[in-house]
């Protein structure tokens, strides 16, 4: 029964240890300042997927340069298995390259 007694007066020395009465949260309790809470890790988690897109946008900016790069690959192929003529590739050629 002692151990149980200690074990009982050591739990309860937080609560014991409020000598003011300000009570949980020093008055604050679950209200206006908790309902901030979520809102506010909503907010961090909403600018953390924007500067993951902003960044993923802004480091991908060689794409429309690789859509060229395999049109023109295409274009050397059809070319080499002589599916088109010297004419019809340089003048898709100039097309792609905008010369």
């Amino acid at each position: 029964m002692y151990r149980l007694g200690l074990l009982a007066v050591l739990f309860a020395t937080p609560a014991l240890a409020d000598p003011d009465g300000y009570g949980h949260m020093s008055g604050w309790g679950y209200g206006m300042g908790m309902m901030f809470g979520p809102i506010l890790w909503i907010v961090v988690l909403g600018l953390v997927v924007a500067c993951v897109i902003w960044f993923v946008r802004n480091t991908d900016g060689g794409s429309s340069m690789r859509g060229k790069s395999d049109a023109m690959t295409e274009l050397d192929l059809r070319f080499a298995k002589g599916e088109i003529d010297a004419e019809d590739y340089t003048a898709r050629k100039k097309l792609l390259t905008g010369e």
